[in-house]
């Protein structure tokens, strides 16, 4: 059985890889055998502390001044990481904040799977008013001091046995299947972009559908795209933005669209975009019977190109 490696970073301003603090609690079996709560030194080159920041873990610049930085505590939680299931209270924050730090310091990123204690969360407990950590576990009986992450780790790992027992399972991967919660895998050597990046990227994709037009009109009318609309989502790895995604796809004919609804055809998502609110419409939708074809980044460049 693997182990269950709970993690929570705390981060000196908005850049997810200027960790300040560390925080691990580790389950075997059916309880936490291991846990690590270490402050750190961010980066020289990320190393300013942003007042939002400071006002939220209360984590100042001279209380890290002594304190290691994220190369030299990664050689300790390193072992609990490598090969194990990750798991965290948003696992998008925590597990980008993992690879930044990891890629700034040229440190190889692992292998392992993840896991969100928050969507776990949702499944086991119907009708909390919110999702939160501190909300979840008040619901069960656990106090803790929220924003120091070696305590919200421990309070992550929490949610994961109250969980296993509430459903009779022993096994991350068993609870998964039964409430039906996906598991994410992060890949050794897989090309990886640091978040500022994608966020730069993010904010140049935000535009209006609708200002995109052909750049022709002599359309392949048998063209799988052709008169269909097309909504997209998520950030493209291969590197093309979603203006130049959504143009090619305006040369074939598509109708272009900024939300998801009844007449939307195709969704197209990033090869490892997180479920996001359009594909959670998507899905709804396609319940009620009107059918949106749901479609990979890969899958689009492949139909494109045909």
């Amino acid at each position: 059985m693997k182990k269950i490696t709970c993690i929570d970073f705390e981060t000196a301003n908005p850049f997810w890889g200027s960790i300040c603090s560390v925080g691990v609690a580790v389950i075997e079996g059916n309880k936490v055998t291991k846990t690590i709560s270490r402050l750190v030194k961010p980066h020289p080159d990320y190393r300013e502390f942003n007042r939002d920041n400071i006002r939220v873990h209360g984590i100042k610049p001279e209380m890290v001044a002594d304190a290691p930085e994220f190369d030299e505590i990664y050689k300790e939680i390193k072992p609990y990481i490598e090969g194990s299931v990750v798991a965290a209270h948003n696992t998008t924050f925590d597990v980008n904040c993992l690879r930044d730090a990891l890629t700034i310091y040229n440190i190889p990123i692992p292998s392992f799977e993840y896991i969100c204690t928050c969507e776990i969360s949702r499944a086991t407990w119907e009708g909390l008013k919110n999702y939160k950590l501190g909300t979840v576990n008040t619901f069960l009986g656990h106090k803790f001091k929220h924003h120091d992450a070696g305590e919200d780790a421990i309070a992550s790992a929490n949610i994961i046995l109250k969980s296993m027992e509430k459903n009779g399972v022993s096994g991350i991967k068993d609870l998964a299947a039964k409430i039906k919660v996906k598991m994410g895998k992060v890949k050794e050597g897989e090309e990886y972009v640091l978040s500022s990046v994608k966020a730069q990227i993010k904010k140049a994709d935000r535009f209006d559908a609708r200002e995109i037009t052909p750049e022709h009109t002599d359309f392949k009318k048998d063209h799988p795209f052709f008169g269909k609309e097309l909504v997209f989502t998520g950030h493209f790895e291969s590197g093309m933005s979603r203006r130049q995604a959504m143009q090619l796809a305006a040369n074939c004919g598509a109708l272009l669209s900024n939300y998801v609804r009844l007449k939307t055809d195709y969704l197209i998502t990033g090869n490892n975009t997180a479920e996001s609110s359009k594909t959670r419409k998507a899905k709804k939708i396609t319940e009620s019977g009107s059918e949106i074809k749901v479609i990979t980044e890969d899958e689009f460049i492949s139909i494109i190109n045909k």
